[in-house]
């Protein structure tokens, strides 16, 4: 390239190469760089440059630490992550420190616009209400997910559930409840209005999950299943053994209207089954004394009503029947909290009908009394359900939790219609 002095001044121009390389004028050289070989080198797309609507697809794989520090870069860097900042709330409530609660439930107040999953992390039992009343009167509109870890007492006030399910007014999708931590407590939703709770959330929850020591009685569980159409999730670990809570009777398959089609995760203990087929002794004592009354047919008769039902969750990708004891005080009369009254996930029994659910990865079975060990029954495993992992007692190390089932909290809530 040869460059010459213009006449009319001291500006430079480009005469024209006669090997015939591509010329730029100065406005096109100063928007990248020259190389050895004297071509132009664009140079590199900032996150300025990229569409408003790609910027907002970023901004949801970011931390809170990264998104606070993004907000504080510039005015449109904040436009595009101050929504995002707000749209997952993680708290751990602390009843000595008024003032910050105080300054939370103000951001709270002029930012609930964005919010739309919400985790609560109280240790002493009264904190939530305590929250509840210290809430934005105004509802968030956006918010679709709670999550609650407490205690929950004997002494908590009646309204607090109603309280809580009120927050929103756009419908509840996921909804999910813990003891916190090794406390001891236990959360019995027949203390509270259950009907007002389907009415709330029922039309539209995807995803109900209770965990440790929380007791819905099977009338509760089977009205649920009946009245959640938008349900994928059904997850309601526990319950000992001879307790009406936290397990479905084999004849609600056959009698109840479900009408959740879409399931894709079920967990829920099923009893009420004879099993006569199970004869060895049990913690010293003949099996006749933990196991339910029948014949054969009629326990195979009821078994496969449930697989029947079963079978119709096409979708399923997780199938939890059985769960773990967590109490290391209880786990020295394992054999007493054992499930008798439970499938016997034989071909004998009905197995077969399940050979469906060609979707399945796991399906758990702890501290159930069932005899999948058998040729037929590991060859039929390996045949119909060749992605899915078995867990029995023998697996130390599982733990029946939402863990397993998803990366987080935060990414199990949908995204339809900006509602996140």
């Amino acid at each position: 390239m040869v460059k010459h002095k213009s006449k009319q001044g001291n500006r430079s121009y480009q005469q024209p190469s006669r090997t015939g390389e591509t010329q730029h004028s100065p406005k096109q050289a100063d928007r990248g760089e020259h190389n050895p070989t004297g071509t132009i080198v664009e140079a590199p797309t900032s996150f300025n440059d990229l569409p408003v609507e790609i910027q907002e697809k970023i901004a949801p794989f970011l931390n809170h630490y990264d998104l606070a520090a993004c907000v504080r870069v510039c005015r449109s860097w904040k436009r595009v992550f101050h929504r995002q900042l707000w749209s997952h709330i993680d708290l751990v409530w602390n009843e000595d420190d008024k003032p910050w609660q105080k300054r939370v439930c103000r951001a709270l107040r002029t930012n609930r616009l964005f919010v739309r999953s919400l985790r609560l992390s109280l240790e002493l039992d009264d904190l939530l209400p305590l929250f509840l009343r210290q809430c934005p009167a105004v509802p968030f509109p956006n918010l679709t997910a709670v999550e609650i870890e407490a205690p929950f007492e004997d002494d908590y006030e009646e309204g607090w559930l109603a309280g809580l399910f009120n927050l929103t007014t756009n419908g509840w999708k996921r909804i999910v409840f813990r003891k916190f931590k090794n406390r001891f407590s236990i959360l019995e939703f027949d203390r509270y209005p259950f009907e007002e709770f389907l009415r709330l959330a029922a039309p539209t929850l995807e995803v109900f999950r209770t965990y440790d020591l929380s007791l819905v009685s099977m009338e509760k569980v089977d009205e649920l299943l009946c009245t959640a159409p938008n349900l994928k999730e059904l997850y309601i670990s526990g319950g000992a053994d001879n307790t009406p809570n936290n397990w479905l009777h084999p004849e609600m398959f056959n009698e109840s209207e479900w009408v959740c089609s879409n399931l894709e995760v079920f967990g829920c203990r099923i009893g009420g089954i004879p099993r006569p087929d199970i004869t060895r002794t049990i913690d010293r004592r003949p099996a006749s004394e933990r196991v339910i009354e029948g014949t054969i047919q009629e326990s195979v008769n009821l078994q496969r009503q449930v697989y029947a039902r079963l079978a119709q969750f096409t979708k399923l990708r997780k199938l939890a029947l059985g769960f773990p004891i967590d109490n290391d005080e209880d786990k020295r009369y394992k054999e007493f909290y054992r499930q008798f009254d439970c499938l016997a996930m034989t071909l004998d029994s009905g197995l077969d009908l399940l050979k469906g659910l060609k979707n399945l990865r796991l399906v758990a079975l702890v501290d159930m009394e069932i005899y999948v060990d058998g040729e037929k029954e590991q060859a039929w495993f390996a045949e119909n359900w060749p992605h899915a992992t078995i867990k029995t007692e023998d697996d130390a190390k599982y733990q029946a939790s939402d863990d397993s089932d998803s990366d987080g909290w935060r990414t199990d809530v949908d995204d339809d219609d900006d509602d996140e």
